[in-house]
């Protein structure tokens, strides 16, 4: 029973990392910016949430209700590194791909040495970066309030892209953006404005992702067990469509929360194995997926003023 309550914790956790992290990828390719580097972005999100969370500054001391001002700050700092793929990609036109690639190393490298590095000084001697907002108001059997309002936030945040890039005018020119730049651009409005918008909103939802990672597993070992790649092949079997995105969105985080308890080593299941699950299933998925969806049409594609 207490595996179960276990399972359902992990579930809303999990489905709130990546629906988050997969939306992230969704914005920035929305306006025609490949963003593979998701992860790096995650882990530098999860190093700010340490930091941000830690005891000196206090915060996490006061209760659940005081999350919201780490997050928002993890989010902000995180947007630093969207400034570095946006100078890349819009600024400097570069290959999508391989400042992404770049992103991934960079947030990699960066918070698994800031990880030892800081959570001595913010945490008396601990090795290891953590955060007091954690199993906060219990359900019983291993299940949290917290992270069920957790989920419901993300879940709020995917209704609203989805009116807003559906329903409203700034939402119709940002999808065109992706499909059409230069059609765009005719009529007078500013491409790269939006571009740079898209990208620094990726960057803020990634960051997010990060930071209820470490949400999920208390102490930060500086990486994100793969997570941001497993959102981007949630955004491509989605089909770049915010309803389809989170419905994959919400399977996955069944499986992946499957493979973070021992529910089915108990039943024989080797245990590496389980831990294989997600991926496998990404595998599967995106071989089944792939020749059906649509990215948009000028994903990774330069803006160029010229070719109008």
């Amino acid at each position: 029973m207490i595996d179960v309550g276990i399972l359902v914790n992990y579930f809303f956790l999990f489905g709130a990392i990546l629906l988050s992290a997969s939306l992230a990828g969704y914005l920035s390719e929305r306006v025609g910016i490949v963003n593979i580097g998701i992860d790096g972005m995650m882990c530098i999100g999860a190093l700010f949430f340490g930091i941000y969370s830690s005891p000196v500054l206090g915060m996490s001391n006061l209760g659940f209700g005081m999350i919201i001002f780490p997050l928002i700050l993890t989010m902000l700092s995180t947007m630093l590194m969207g400034l570095l793929h946006g100078l890349a990609t819009i600024k400097l036109k570069a290959n999508h791909i391989i400042s992404g690639t770049a992103i991934n190393m960079i947030g990699l490298a960066f918070a698994t040495f800031l990880n030892v590095v800081l959570a001595g000084p913010l945490y008396g001697g601990a090795v290891k970066l953590q955060t007091g907002f954690i199993s906060v108001i219990s359900l019983g059997n291993g299940v949290y309030l917290s992270s069920i309002i957790l989920f419901v936030v993300v879940i709020l945040i995917a209704v609203l892209i989805y009116f807003v890039t559906h329903h409203t005018k700034v939402g119709l020119r940002f999808v065109a953006v992706g499909e059409n730049p230069n059609a765009v651009d005719a009529q007078g409005i500013s491409v790269t404005k939006y571009q740079w918008v898209g990208v620094l909103l990726s960057s803020a939802l990634a960051g997010l992702a990060g930071a209820l990672f470490l949400f999920n597993v208390s102490v930060f070992n500086g990486n994100t067990a793969g997570l941001g790649f497993l959102a981007l092949a949630i955004m491509v079997a989605g089909g770049w469509m915010v309803e389809w995105i989170s419905v994959i969105s919400i399977c996955f985080a069944l499986f992946t929360a499957l493979s973070n308890t021992n529910i089915l080593t108990n039943m024989g299941v080797p245990k590496e194995i389980v831990f294989a699950i997600p991926y496998i299933i990404t595998v599967i998925v995106l071989l089944a997926f792939s020749k059906r969806s649509m990215a948009p049409a000028n994903d990774g594609i330069p803006f160029d003023k010229t070719k109008r």
